[in-house]
């Protein structure tokens, strides 16, 4: 099979469909330059054949074998070797009658491949066979030797150099099999190690197991045997024992039956007896009732004597209830005028304690002002003293400064001394010129007065006449208006806060129109929010309490259900609401034990929502419909366990609005603020409660100013006299001002004023010009003194200070124990008043209550001195009537004792009867026992019921002790349970299992033994057969490797020679003789002859088994012209048979083909041409 024809289309460097066609059956040639595309057909050749290396073809996937990885156009590479199968001999099989096979292998960009056989599609499998058998075995490639086949075989070692002789052999596929069968072998002994091991470790414990299991199970079929003949005897003699004992009973049984109904006829007859004499008692009883129904005084005066008593009993009760109450009021009066008494006294010590207090307080404010008065002034002095500069900042020098400053002040006073002396005697001379004007004005200002007093008097009377003839009063409409206007202004405040709050919160107001014009809007409460307040402290509940009403909340109260169904049909509701009417709503409340057992629980933390409400008492109905099922609890653990709680379980709700229901369910979650609707509602209310009241106020005040104006229309003659007075008066003060007499009066008491002014002020600056003298002589002193010795004195300045500072924060400190004394008694002081005031209140209550109790019960004693006077009169009224019923009363007593003494005598029959009924209900259940006991018996042990099995069985256990025989049974009952529980009932089986696996594991191991013993002896045949396969190969390529080398080098001679002459498997290297000396190594050789050696070496190996085809690729690249002339005739002369195909740059080589091609690159492609 040679190749005819080449097709390559889109493979490497061929873009477009190129054929080459002309292939020479023996020796074809390629030439070309570096780089155009000869390579690239041995690629394509090799491509077709099935390459599974792309490193072969010098590619790293299959996209590389595209032209320009597909990025020119080109997308797929389609390469087709059409094969000559004109040598029948040597064709593939299967493929006898074909004249030529055409062979495609197509790849598409994205890396999809697919194969062509004569044009029919074929997997890839199918080609790799076909050409395996023509020996073109493309992964074992020994007919394709490329450019790096050379250099490789000069490098091999003596093992390489083996494999490559037994690769030619085709001991390969022996060494194969042999590598097989060592592996087939470590299985087989993997196996046998794993088989023994199991026997071993696991089959022999488990049979040792199993055989002690066999035992037990042995030993407890004996002891079944042993219980279930001992049981059928104890089972024999138990059932003899029972049907006697069941014989007697039944026995027994019926005597007392028979007894029995002796008694049953007995009783009957005494309750014949008894209904008799009940029949003579009734009708003498009869007769009586109807000589009482005769006689009606009787009956008037029992019933005149129930009614007093009960009216008398009654009396009792009240009186006594109220001298009760008016021993608790004494009582309480006492106590209250104890404590009335104590706080008196009290009061009055405080009030002592509070002046003594307020007074040490004043005096020691006063002494710790003038002690810091004093400190400051040391302060400043030593300041001055010791820096030469005040502790202001002033420059001073101390002493001299204060003297300076005492002197200016005594000047100063004195000074003023000297210019109020002389003002004094200016007006003393003023006020004796003026005598004469003075007395002239005091007569004309007299005058003026005595005028200005009569109209006063005048304007007076007519204010009077007015205020009490009509009660008009000026200053009250001044007052009004503007109360009317403060008024106004908190309306208007207070509706702007309930808007603000209505829109916040929104359904705050029930809107309706009137459904009738006579219909009573008092009847319509309003919804509930707004009917209900919270108790005082309950406001941290409100998110509770509004959980709890839900939707509630905004339902409507109205007082009966005719009201409720006007508003649904003719109120024209403008949203839809729910109505509860309170005459109609159905309530259901907790019981009061259950709400004190619920505090009992949780104390302090939980209470009913009711009871945290306050509303009026009518609509208690509506709230308990509302709130009245439910609790409010402080915490979740709480609300869980008052929910969950047997005796109570009713719905509560946490502090956080968290709901427990009885029946499982629980609802809540966060809240994104802590405000609570009720509480703006409840906000919402008492706004709308001050708004009302202030509405109420401001009605009052505008019905007041309309009274007021019209008093003022009819007393508008008076008033305008009143008026016209009044403006006469004020045009005579007017003239009483401006008049000269009265300005020298106001002038001459101006004078006099501040010349008695100025007597107390010359008093007073002559004591302070003592005490500036004083301290002039004492700061001159202690100048004199600071002088002598500076650092005494500030040291004393100092010391003096420092005392002073002590004295100041002592002062301080008492001062203020005083001030929190002094606040401490003051508060208790008002403590105190305020209590003397709660308590004169009490007292007064209380002795109002103790009048109004005392009265009641003298009247209370009266009644009942009456009623007990009436109820003896008609007592003896009532014996003397009762006197002539005695007779009847005789019979009635004797029948009474017979009926006694007949009932006494059923009583004890009736006693007899029920012993007996207990003695045969014990006797029947006895029986019944033995019954059941000898049923049991026969179900278990059937057998029982033949007479003759029973007898043989007692004979068996003659003298069989009952008890040592039921205890021996009981031993053996538990030593059976107990070896039941043990003993494995299966065990026979497991046993006979086990067995059988363990002879089959043995079987096993034997039959694993002998394969092995029979790979072991194949493996030594196929070495003997591989050494002598070996050795026959190896010395014919030695002889044509000789041969070959000697044509190619003359002169020259090669052969293989093994590394161990006794074993060639050991391996083989080259020797070779270069005219008449063996050289030791190749090193000493050329590159060329290097070269030659490796290729006569792979010429002798082609020319050992020649293939159908050859493909070399540059292998005299390293040679000469001459040796590359040897090689072309040697190929041309020695392997006729055989198609090369050969890549070549040397003339020497392609001369000698019978075929050359020549490629070259044009246009970007390869392109071949024939030579």
């Amino acid at each position: 099979m040679k190749v005819d024809e080449l097709i390559i289309d889109g493979f490497k460097s061929y873009a477009s469909r190129t054929v080459i066609s002309g292939w020479d059956a023996q020796f074809n040639a390629i030439t070309g330059l570096n780089g155009s595309g000869k390579s690239n057909i041995l690629d394509a050749i090799c491509f077709v054949l099935g390459i599974a290396s792309m490193s072969t073809v010098r590619a790293s996937n299959l996209q590389d074998l595209i032209y320009k990885r597909g990025q020119a156009g080109v997308t797929k590479a389609s390469v087709t070797i059409v094969f000559d199968n004109s040598e029948v001999s040597k064709s593939p099989i299967g493929f006898e009658t074909c004249a030529t096979i055409s062979v495609t292998r197509q790849i598409i960009l994205g890396g999809s491949s697919k194969y062509l056989i004569n044009g029919h599609k074929a997997q890839q499998q199918t080609v790799l066979n076909l050409f395996q058998s023509v020996q073109l075995n493309i992964n074992n490639p020994n007919f394709l030797i490329m450019q790096g086949k050379i250099t490789k075989v000069l490098n091999m070692k003596p093992q390489e150099i083996l494999s490559l002789i037994e690769e030619a052999a085709g001991t390969r596929t022996f060494e194969e099999r042999k590598d097989k069968a060592q592996k087939t072998m470590a299985k087989k002994e993997a196996k046998l190690v794993e088989i023994r091991t199991l026997l071993k470790e696991e089959i022999d414990p488990k049979l040792e197991k199993l055989r002690n299991e066999k035992r037990n199970f042995l030993e407890f079929q004996q002891t079944q045997i042993d219980l279930e003949k001992l049981s059928r005897a104890v089972a024999a003699y138990d059932y003899t024992n029972l049907s006697q004992n069941f014989t007697n009973h039944s026995n027994f049984l019926s005597q007392h039956e028979t007894k029995m109904n002796d008694l049953r006829l007995e009783i009957d007859k005494l309750n014949n007896e008894i209904e008799n004499l009940n029949d003579d008692l009734n009708q003498v009883k009869t007769k009586k009732q109807a000589e009482l129904q005769n006689d009606s005084k009787l009956k008037e005066l029992e019933h005149a004597e129930n009614e007093l008593s009960n009216e008398i009993a009654r009396l009792n009760t009240t009186k006594d209830i109220t001298m009760e109450n008016l021993k608790e009021e004494q009582k309480k009066r006492t106590k209250l005028e104890n404590q009335l008494r104590e706080l008196d006294v009290n009061l009055k010590n405080n009030e002592d304690i509070y002046r003594n207090h307020e007074h040490e307080y004043n005096i020691s404010n006063q002494e710790l002002n003038q002690l810091k008065e004093e400190l400051n002034k040391k302060e400043e002095l030593l300041s001055s003293l010791s820096t030469g500069m005040s502790s202001k900042g002033n420059v001073s020098t101390g002493y001299s400064s204060q003297l300076n400053e005492a002197k200016e002040n005594l000047n100063t006073s004195e000074t003023f001394i000297k210019t109020s002396k002389l003002k004094i005697s200016h007006l003393n001379n003023q006020i004796n010129s003026d005598k004469v004007k003075l007395d002239k004005a005091r007569q004309e200002n007299m005058a003026l007065l005595s005028d200005i007093e009569k109209y006063r008097s005048i304007i007076t009377d007519k204010q009077s006449e007015l205020d009490n003839k009509l009660g008009f009063d000026p200053a009250r409409i001044s007052q009004l208006r503007n109360q009317e206007a403060d008024l106004v202004d908190q309306q208007n405040k207070l509706n702007s806060e309930l808007n603000y709050i209505r829109r916040e919160i929104g359904n705050l107001d029930f809107q309706y129109s009137r459904p009738s014009a006579d219909f009573n809007d008092n009847l319509v409460r309003g919804i509930v929010a707004r009917l209900f307040n919270l108790s005082e402290g309950s406001d941290d509940k409100a998110v509770a309490l509004q959980v709890c009403a839900g939707g509630r909340l905004y339902n409507v109260v109205v007082d009966t259900s005719d009201v409720a169904s006007q508003l649904l049909e003719r109120g024209q509701l403008k949203r839809r609401i729910t109505i509860i009417p309170l005459d109609k709503i159905t309530t259901r409340t907790i019981n009061n034990d259950v709400i004190q057992y619920a505090k009992q629980v949780a104390p302090g933390k939980v209470e009913l929502a009711m009871n945290l409400i306050d509303f009026e008492n009518d609509l208690r109905k509506a709230m308990e419909y509302v709130f009245g099922t439910t609790f409010i609890c402080n915490d979740p653990h709480t609300a869980k366990t008052i929910t969950f709680d047997p005796k109570i379980r009713s719905r509560s709700i946490t502090l956080d609005g968290d709901t427990y229901d009885p029946e499982g369910n629980i609802s809540g979650g966060s809240r994104k603020n802590n405000s609570s609707v009720l509480l703006r509602l409840q906000q919402y209310n008492k706004i709308a409660s001050k708004l009302k009241g202030v509405e109420m106020e401001l009605q009052n005040t505008r019905k007041e100013l309309s009274h007021m104006d019209s008093l003022l229309s009819s007393t508008k003659a008076l008033q305008n006299e009143i008026n016209l007075k009044k403006h006469e008066l004020s045009l005579l003060e007017r003239k009483l001002e401006s008049n000269p007499s009265s300005l020298i009066l106001k002038q001459n008491q101006a004078n006099e004023a501040e010349i008695s002014k100025l007597t107390e002020e010359i008093e007073v600056h002559l004591e302070k010009c003592e005490q500036y003298k004083h301290e002039i002589s004492r700061i001159e002193k202690d100048i004199k003194e600071f002088n002598s010795d500076k650092g005494s004195k500030i040291n004393d300045l100092k010391k003096e200070t420092t005392g002073l500072k002590k004295k100041v924060a002592k002062k301080e400190q008492e001062l203020d124990e005083l001030t929190e004394k002094y606040q401490a008694i003051q508060v208790e002081s008002e403590q105190q008043k305020a209590e003397v005031a709660n308590i004169n209140e009490s007292l007064a209550s209380c002795d109002q209550l103790t009048e109004e109790l005392t009265t009641k019960s003298l009247s209370q004693q009266e009644d009942y001195e009456k009623l007990a006077d009436r109820l003896a009169l008609i007592k003896v009224e009532l014996e003397e009537v009762r006197a002539g019923l005695l007779g009847l009363d005789d019979e009635i007593n004797e029948l009474t004792k017979l009926l006694k003494t007949k009932n006494d005598s059923v009583n004890h029959s009736k006693l007899e009867m029920q012993k007996l009924t207990h003695e045969l209900e014990k006797s029947k259940n006895l029986t019944t026992a033995l019954k059941s006991r000898l049923d049991e018996i026969i179900n278990e042990h059937e057998w029982v019921m033949d007479s003759h099995v029973l007898e043989n069985l007692i004979q068996q256990y003659p003298g069989l002790n009952v008890e040592e025989s039921r205890e021996q049974l009981n031993v053996l009952q538990e030593k059976f349970a107990s070896m039941r529980r043990k003993v494995n009932v299966n065990i026979m089986n497991m046993i006979d299992n086990v067995e059988k696996k363990e002879a089959s594991l043995k079987t096993m191991v034997k039959t694993i033994e002998k394969d092995k013993s029979k790979i072991e002896h194949t493996i030594s045949k196929l070495n003997g057969y591989k050494r002598e396969t070996l050795n026959t190969t190896y010395q014919k390529v030695s002889a044509d490797f000789g041969q070959i080398f000697s044509d190619l080098l003359p002169g020259s001679f090669a052969k293989l020679v093994p590394v161990n002459m006794m074993d060639v498997t050991q391996g083989l290297e080259v020797k070779v003789k270069l005219g008449a000396v063996w050289k030791e190594s190749l090193v000493e050789l050329s590159g060329g002859q290097r070269s030659l050696i490796a290729l006569s070496l792979i010429m002798a190996l082609l020319q050992f088994k020649p293939a159908p085809m050859y493909i070399l690729d540059e292998v005299d690249a390293a040679l000469d012209l001459s040796h590359t002339q040897n090689i072309g005739h040697l190929i041309k002369t020695r392997f006729k048979g055989s198609q090369f195909i050969v890549v070549s740059l040397k003339e020497g080589m392609f001369t000698n083909a019978n075929r050359v091609f020549r490629t070259r690159f044009q246009d970007g492609t390869s392109v071949v041409s024939v030579m």
